[in-house]
């Protein structure tokens, strides 16, 4: 009954389970002709082919869309057996044999996924189905009392057959004990058992009375559905920003305490020691890096609440590229380590580019200062160009670079790709976070193209200024 999309993660792999999904398949698939056998027999109505079809297209829709339900530690959850149950109790085992396959079918298929597991989902909701029907059918006496007995005892069926088959093939592919995982589902899943149960006892009911009438299930069905996604949306982001404001005490706390520590270090030896002028400098020198450092700290955590507060709007005028580059990039070599030097190569003429000017150097000199940071040796080069309308700014360094799979999460906040600092280079993890936003602001794009052991270039491009 609590068939969630958790349990069947791409982590489960079928095809290493092919002694229980091949033996589910062949069932499911047996148990689908005699249902099509019967039905041909029978010569249903039209009355209840289209109730038939309601219910297998509204058990579809449940089963592509599945609800995230608050609270419940079983994933998200898929509401497609309120409407199989149902068609259980009302229309017998054959008819939901049918509608299970029909509904698992269409979704796995459009889906696109592996025949293994097409078969194996498609042959437990034929079984969960048909047997949800069978129980149904023994308490069918034409009474309300008898039809909602028949909904609960055609859920439990439903929930019976379906959720040991999938604990059996998550076992088998994982190679753990079924009992102990059996016990863990069935705990996962009873809360959610006893949701849609309640459900279906609710929609049998109404669709015995009129199956215009049960109509109307659907719209509180579909409210809770969103509802509950809005919830879960919610408080997702809620837990997201919590594990934000605990990443960010945890590295501005680390931050902060080397260079008070250096600051308080030279501070104290400076007033309790006599000294000879040259370590007099050095304890000086030391003092007013770390103060720099710790202004640049503040600084880039004031810009990033001016940006998520939508306090930090450019003033977009036109400016000359090249004559800012090189002021940053002149600015940048009075404090270059030994061994590394950094050069501007540009495109001769460079248009005016729109942007504005502070934001433009202070992207520059974050995207300098992080080539600087990561290369120990070598050359940086700053390279300017025209690009179809667009002046294309690149900082190029020959570091360690980054893997693939780490480059669209150094834009991200807080990300940083060295947290625990092996590298010895530290950082917030904010800067490349604030260059993407106040380029985003400035109608540009920022990316990286970068390999490990092949240095990184970060590039980015602003729109050209209009002739005015």
């Amino acid at each position: 009954m609590a068939h969630t999309h958790t349990v069947r993660s791409s982590r489960v792999r079928l095809d290493a389970s092919v002694a229980v999904w091949v033996p589910v398949a062949l069932a499911g698939g047996v148990t689908l002709i005699a249902a099509i056998a019967s039905l041909a027999r029978e010569s249903l109505s039209w009355h209840d082919s289209v109730g038939i079809a309601l219910l297998v297209a509204a058990a579809t829709l449940a089963e592509a869309f599945p609800v995230p339900i608050e609270g419940v530690a079983v994933g998200s959850t898929s509401l497609a057996t309120i409407f199989l149950v149902a068609g259980a109790t009302i229309y017998g085992w054959a008819a939901a044999a049918v509608a299970g396959f029909l509904t698992m079918a269409l979704v796995e298929l459009g889906r696109r996924r592996p025949f293994s597991r097409v078969a194996f989902n498609c042959g437990v909701y034929v079984l969960a189905s048909g047997a949800a029907g069978a129980v149904a059918d023994r308490f069918q006496d034409g009474t309300l009392l008898g039809l909602a007995l028949g909904a609960i005892a055609a859920a439990i069926a439903f929930y019976v057959v379906n959720v040991p088959l999938l604990a059996a093939v998550v076992t088998r592919s994982r190679g753990v004990a079924f009992a102990p995982s059996l016990f863990s589902y069935v705990q996962l899943t009873f809360v959610p058992l006893a949701v849609m149960a309640s459900l279906a006892v609710i929609l049998v009911v109404l669709w015995d009375r009129s199956p215009f009438v049960a109509v109307v299930l659907v719209g509180p069905l579909l409210a809770t559905a969103l509802y509950q996604r809005w919830i879960h949306g919610a408080l997702n982001r809620l837990r997201e920003f919590d594990r934000l404001k605990d990443e960010f005490i945890a590295i501005v706390s680390h931050e902060l305490r080397t260079p008070l520590t250096s600051v308080y270090g030279a501070a104290m030896t400076l007033e309790k020691q006599q000294l000879d002028e040259s370590r007099q400098h050095e304890l000086l020198e030391i003092i007013s890096t770390e103060a720099a450092r710790l202004s640049h700290l503040l600084d880039d955590i004031l810009w990033v609440n001016r940006l998520d507060s939508g306090r930090a709007r450019p003033h977009i005028t036109p400016v000359e590229p090249l004559a800012l580059t090189e002021e940053v990039v002149d600015a940048a070599r009075t404090h270059l380590p030994d061994g590394l030097s950094v050069e501007v190569l540009h495109d001769s003429p460079l248009p005016q580019v729109a942007a504005d000017a502070d934001r433009l150097r202070q992207v520059l000199v974050n995207l300098v200062e992080n080539a600087v940071k990561y290369s120990r040796a070598g050359r940086i080069q700053v390279r300017l160009g025209s690009h179809y309308g667009t002046v294309r700014f690149s900082v190029r360094d020959e570091g360690p670079g980054i893997p693939l799979s780490q480059q669209e999460r150094i834009f991200e906040k807080f990300y940083r790709l060295d947290p625990n600092m092996t590298r010895g280079v530290g950082g917030t993890g904010l800067g490349l976070y604030i260059c993407r936003e106040l380029v985003d602001a400035m109608n540009g794009d920022i990316w990286v193209e970068s390999a490990p052991g092949a240095g990184s270039t970060f590039s980015f491009e602003l729109p050209v200024a209009r002739a005015s």
